[in-house]
Parts: structure tokens; sequence; C-alpha cells
């Protein structure tokens, strides 16, 4: 009797070390500051719209079917804590009213510019819908950004979504299906990526127009955050920003991060007008004359240099000393679109060129009935 006492005793003692052992794991379990999904609730041309969230390890993800927006993204930072690295609204009712805002739709039919809104393509000229001044922004009035997507499939770490846009919405030829997936992968990354087809000749250029700031939305600017870019060139624009065909050298410009630099020693940052003292309203505009080998903003899309054309490889990484947060940008598209315009936060759009339809010798984005146009791009978060 003595003997299987102390056999019980050395089990219960067993086991609850085991159970001791595993008290650390389940306590470091994520504890993702997650949106609320009831905001986001509605239907919209008929289609339900819901926020999801995919996850996986330490990183998470909320998006929305409208749109496609990246409602949400967190991570931990160097001392644990998780935050929300994106700007984001908090309602759906704001994201219909979207007009090129700081938040983060899926892009498309064509992502960035189109001088004058139109083109030529296989002779014929297409006039195409004018929403920003006299050219055409992210594909006009009704792009993917002003689309209720279907939901495919929703996963723990994986959302398919797939939309059709019709011949001539917009102006553009040719009915384009498109498949877009998030996922979150092994490695920490937020994996955005594109299937799309046409029954007729098109233009396409389909990207993602996330901000970021790796101190936590509403933690301040990114001014301090360090930027690298794998580009030795940057597409040179005019004053609408449109693409003039010519090619800017980044070397001993303020446009050189080709090893990673503050983004603050770039651009002009000063101190915002207080009330009273006139100048600049909400803080910017009327800033001044910007000093030599500095930018007022980034607006601008950087040729990445890619060992080989169409691989998934890494082209650019963002870090913020403060929250100890690192980023890396992966991509198969030979451009990205850096935007600083509101300081707050950054856009790294992977992208092809803008403008291309009317530029011969940048790299086309011509689809044709048969073929497939894929696009990957990865935001891998890690703290260093």
């Amino acid at each position: 009797m003595k003997r299987n006492i102390k056999k019980s005793a050395g089990f219960i003692l067993a086991v609850a070390a085991a159970f001791a052992c595993c008290l650390p794991s389940m306590a470091a379990k994520p504890k993702f500051p997650l949106l609320p999904s009831a905001p986001y609730d509605t239907v919209i041309d008929g289609q339900k719209v819901a926020l999801y969230t995919i996850k996986k390890g330490k990183v998470a993800a909320q998006i929305i079917n409208y749109g496609g927006f990246v409602v949400g993204l967190y991570s931990p930072d160097k001392n644990g804590e998780y935050a929300n690295l994106v700007t984001h609204y908090d309602d759906i009712h704001q994201y219909m009213r979207y007009n090129m805002g700081m938040v983060g739709p899926a892009l498309g039919r064509y992502a960035n510019r189109i001088a004058n809104g139109k083109f030529t393509l296989d002779g014929k000229e297409y006039n195409i819908t004018k929403n920003s001044g006299q050219h055409t922004l992210h594909g006009g009035a009704k792009g993917f950004d002003h689309t209720a997507w279907t939901v495919v499939k929703a996963k723990k770490n994986k959302l398919i979504l797939s939309c059709v846009l019709p011949d001539g919405l917009d102006g553009f030829p040719g009915t384009l299906t498109t498949t877009l997936t998030y996922s979150i992968t092994k490695d920490g990354g937020l994996q955005i990526s594109y299937e799309a087809t046409t029954d007729k000749a098109t233009v396409v250029n389909l990207s993602n127009h996330t901000y970021f700031n790796l101190d936590g939305v509403g933690n301040g600017d990114i001014m301090d955050h360090e930027l690298y870019i794998n580009a030795g060139f940057f597409t040179e624009t005019d004053r609408s920003n449109i693409p003039t065909g010519d090619f800017g050298m980044v070397e001993g410009s303020p446009y050189d991060f080709q090893k990673p630099v503050r983004i603050g020693d770039r651009q002009y940052s000063p101190a915002p007008a207080q009330p009273g003292q006139g100048g600049a309203r909400g803080g910017f505009g009327g800033f001044g004359q910007v000093p030599e080998g500095m930018v007022r903003n980034y607006d601008n899309n950087f040729c990445l240099v890619h060992e080989e054309p169409g691989k998934v490889e890494k082209v650019a990484t963002l870090y913020s000393p403060k929250s100890g947060r690192f980023m890396e940008v992966w991509n198969n598209h030979p451009g990205l679109q850096v935007y600083t315009g509101a300081r707050t936060a950054i856009a790294l759009e992977s992208q092809m060129y803008p403008d291309s339809p009317n530029h011969d010798f940048f790299p086309s984005t011509t689809l044709r009935p048969g073929q497939k146009y894929e696009h990957t791009v990865i935001y891998k978060l890690s703290v260093k």
C-alpha cells in the first residue's frame, strides 16, 4: 500500500512539473489588440462584407473584403508588447467614403498613375476615367478599392478573395478576373499575392497601399525609422508625379537608400506651425525653403535590383530603433513606390512602373488572353 502511495505521489509530481513547464509558453501566447469586427459588418452591392483575422505565431493581420483593405497588422516590439502597425479607419462607412486616404487598399486594375487618362494598346487609344486632376490614379473611379470582393476561403492563417472587373469599366479593355490571397508566413510575414487573367488585351498593375509605422499607429512619426532600398535609380517625374521617361541616379542624392538611412536625415521635417503663427494648416504645407540635399516628402518609384527577374527577393527594409521592430520587403516586381507625405506612416508599394503603358522602354504591363499576371509581396516582421 505504501509503495502504491509513493508511486501515485511520484506520478502527480511528474504531471505537476510538466504542467509547470508549459506555463511560460502558455503565458507567452500573443495577445493581439485586435479591432472589433462589428463596425465593419455590412452588405455592399449584395455582397456580405466583414472583418477577417488571420494569424500565425507572433503576427496577425485583419482585412476587410471591401477594397481588400488591410485594417490591422500586429507584431511584438523588443519588449514583447503588441501594437497595430498600420493606419486604418474605425468602421466600414469611412472605408466606403474612402478617396485615396491614409489607409491600405488593394490597388488595380492599374496601381499608380496613367498620364492624361489615356494610353494606346495594339494601335487603339483608350480613354480612361480621370480621378486625379487630368490623370488616372489607382485604376480610376471604381477599381479594386471600391469593390466588394467575394470570399473564396477564410482560414486561420489565410484569406482568399476574388473579384471580376468587367470589360469597359473606367474605360479599361478586358474582363479582368483576379484572385487575391493574404497569408501569414512561417517566418512572420504578411504575404499578399495576386493572380489575374483577362479575356482581352489590357494593362495590369496590381499593388497594395498599406501605410506602416513600426512604433504603432499614433505613436509619433516615422522620421526616426531607417530605410534601405536596393535601387540605383528612380523614375523622374514632373510636378504632377507623372514619369518624364528619364531615370535619376540615387547616388549622392536624397533618394539614395542603398544603405540604411534615417528618413528624417533626408526628409525636411520642421516643427508644425503653432496657433496664431500663421503658415501651415494642420502642421503641413508652407514650410518655406527645403534645405539642399533634402526633400519635402517622398512619393517616388524606385527601380529595384533583382538578381533574377520575376523571383521573390528581398528589396527593402524598414527599422525603428525605438520599438526594435524590423521589416523586410520581398517582392517579384521591378518597382517600389515610397510615400511619406503625412510623416506619420510610410507606404512601400510593390508595383510595376507608373504610366508604363505610355513608355515603351518601361517594363511592360500588357496582359493578354492565355497569360497569367502574378505578383507577390511579403512584409516580413521581426525584432532586432
